[in-house]
């Protein structure tokens, strides 16, 4: 029985009319998550929850030991609660995705003004290190289901696991969100994102990608088409998009970065091309100053993005001779691999487009 059977068979059981509403996430239906995406990970999380019980302590000793985050811990045992850690996780796993969640999320992420943390975490922490932890647990999430799930699941349930964190990541961030007066004008080459390495992004997962990009970047037409009528066909994004030629010149732009994504180096380069992306986004930043994208409706698409992309991956295998091949079937660690290269990756692409939100005024941005 495949994961949609087992879903379909919930569904048609159990009433879910209030599974995920509107005050969990205004924009969670725009994402794509629904009643089956949120009963998707309540399954999985189920049969995942022996090999994710390891991940209060992870988080704990991986912060306490990491250089980008042992100075800011205090050393003491308040600087983590991993029982709120695993409340966190086992209410992501049970739901409901609603106003209850949410408002959880806040109280133990949002730690006055505008700093926040981690689920769990009793320290601020900077926005950037906490979207980095949580491509990190992207990562784990996705590694337990290749363990444990068929491809099947780890495909469409793995999906939906990823998606719904950036929807929780966008109400932890909040706080230290908010619109810039101008934009950030910093489109130098640096390193593609300062936590890469943190969130478990290094040269094995820029070698999957390299090897399985270009098995995707012929279908760079067809993602446009897909992504523009998915937007134009939204009352949340429609309105973004000024006239025939500015749709144009989007539709370009999207099509750039698919081909960037999936074909060039994810280094310093790309991280001045992704900064001029950002820009472009707020006021005064592009070539339609007025058309200003709201950070929140940015990381629903990009979960949008990813439930997406995870999915396609299912047809790229592993060869025998260290190579992917495309049209393959690969075995569910294989899978679980390789989406957590593409799932951090970007992830780590969000927080570059997020940098003209996250930055104060007068303050650096990240390099």
């Amino acid at each position: 029985m495949t994961i949609g059977n087992q879903i379909e068979e919930v569904l048609e059981a159990e009433g879910y009319d209030q599974l995920v509403t509107p005050e969990f996430a205004p924009l969670a239906d725009f994402a794509g998550f629904g009643v089956y995406e949120a009963v998707a990970v309540q399954e999985t999380g189920r049969d995942i929850a022996a090999l994710i019980d390891h991940i209060p302590g992870a988080i704990t000793g991986y912060l306490m030991t990491r250089p980008e985050s042992a100075p800011l811990m205090d050393r003491s045992d308040l600087s983590v609660s991993e029982p709120l850690i695993k409340e966190w996780l086992d209410r992501t796993i049970a739901g409901p995705f609603d106003g209850e969640l949410a408002a959880f999320l806040r109280e133990t992420s949002h730690v006055g003004g505008t700093e926040v943390t981690f689920p769990g975490v009793q320290v601020p922490l900077p926005p950037q290190l906490v979207l980095a932890l949580t491509a990190w647990l992207q990562g784990q999430i996705l590694d337990a289901m290749g363990k444990t799930c068929d491809l099947a699941t780890v495909s469409a349930a793995g999906a939906a696991w990823m998606n719904q964190l950036l929807l929780q990541l966008g109400i932890i961030l909040e706080p230290s969100l908010a619109e810039p007066d101008a934009p950030l004008g910093h489109h130098e080459a640096a390193e593609f994102h300062p936590y890469a390495e943190f969130a478990g992004f290094g040269p094995k997962e820029q070698a999957i990608l390299r090897k399985t990009g270009p098995l995707l970047g012929p279908a760079a037409g067809g993602v446009v088409t897909l992504a523009y009528d998915y937007l134009l066909s939204r009352p949340e994004s429609a309105g973004y998009f000024q006239d025939a030629s500015h749709l144009t010149q989007r539709k370009m732009t999207l099509k750039a970065w698919w081909s960037r994504t999936t074909t060039k180096p994810i280094d310093g380069d790309f991280h001045a091309y992704m900064s001029k992306v950002a820009d472009a986004h707020v006021k005064d930043g592009g070539t339609h100053p007025h058309v200003v994208v709201p950070p929140d409706l940015t990381i629903a698409l990009m979960g949008w993005v990813e439930m997406r992309v995870m999915t396609a991956l299912n047809t790229i295998a592993p060869g025998a001779d260290g190579d992917y091949v495309f049209g393959k079937l690969p075995e569910p660690p294989a899978a679980a691999e390789v989406g957590q290269a593409w799932m951090r990756m970007l992830t780590l692409q969000l927080g570059i487009l997020l940098k003209p939100y996250l930055t104060p005024p007068g303050a650096p941005a990240i390099a």
